[in-house]
């Protein structure tokens, strides 16, 4: 399946300058529970075409991989300085790298939104029922639905907003990790204002994996085709900023372009 980019981008070029840069919005702006791509930069450096893309990816704690602002001396001889890493499985499973040692964990979300709106939920509708409900290791809430044979899964703000219940947002997100090795737990707090992760004492920046993403160009809105990349998209880009590629496209005197993200 494709997530077809909200806001096409129109480039108008004359002598490999860019004189017009416009967004055409389609259907609205992205909603937290439904974000989409959006194509937010086309810029021509010495003739090659280069598109920023945003992708609009709401906080997750699953599937990111963490990189410490600080850098620390490797043991070997002559190896550069290199940050601690921490991985955040799915299941609570998360790895804590070192320098060269790695260690193994498990984490829990803590403090945030959803559990307060579970605990209206509950005290609303009861806990049992034909339809339960939980927070995952995302941070958002999901329940079996037997009918479609799919978890259904609603971040906070759109639970609270289903159910009728209040929903008060915090900057902050919180885990706790029990880790191998470390008597205590680690409490670990994402500043969404700095977007920074604060663990065992240091800060660490969030890196996301990049989604499966096509570009398309046409020059009459009604036949697109695919363009490739002169390089292969990143593994990861750093959360939340945008991603830039340089596509291989000729430099024409109007064209558009879409991006689409396909989803297993």
């Amino acid at each position: 399946m494709k997530r077809k980019s909200r806001v096409i981008k129109k480039i108008l070029t004359l002598i490999g300058a860019i004189l017009v840069l416009q967004s055409f919005p389609l259907i609205g702006g992205p909603s937290e529970e439904d974000s989409k791509p959006e194509i937010v930069h086309i810029s021509i450096e010495n003739g090659k075409i280069k598109i920023s893309v945003n992708f609009h990816e709401p906080f997750r704690w699953e599937k990111t991989r963490y990189e410490s602002i600080k850098k620390f001396p490797q043991p070997w001889i002559g190896a550069p300085d290199t940050p601690h890493e921490i991985w955040f499985r799915e299941k609570g499973v998360m790895e804590w790298r070192q320098t060269d040692m790695m260690f193994m964990g498990n984490y829990e979300v803590i403090g945030n939104s959803a559990k307060n709106i579970l605990d209206q939920y509950t005290a609303k509708y009861g806990g049992i029922g034909l339809r339960t409900w939980s927070v995952n290791n995302e941070g958002n809430l999901e329940s079996f639905n037997e009918t479609t044979g799919k978890y259904e899964k609603y971040t906070p703000v759109a639970f609270a907003k289903k159910f009728g219940l209040e929903f008060h947002q915090s900057d902050k997100y919180e885990i706790e990790a029990k880790v191998l090795g470390h008597v205590k737990k680690i409490k670990g707090v994402f500043d969404l204002k700095t977007n920074l992760l604060n663990f065992d004492k240091l800060d660490y920046v969030p890196f996301f994996q990049v989604p499966k993403l096509i570009i398309k160009e046409s020059i009459d809105l009604k036949n697109w085709r695919k363009v490739t990349l002169v390089e292969q998209s990143p593994i990861e880009y750093n959360w939340p900023q945008e991603l830039t590629l340089e596509i291989k496209a000729k430099l024409r005197d109007s064209a558009y372009y879409i991006v689409e993200i396909e989803e297993d």
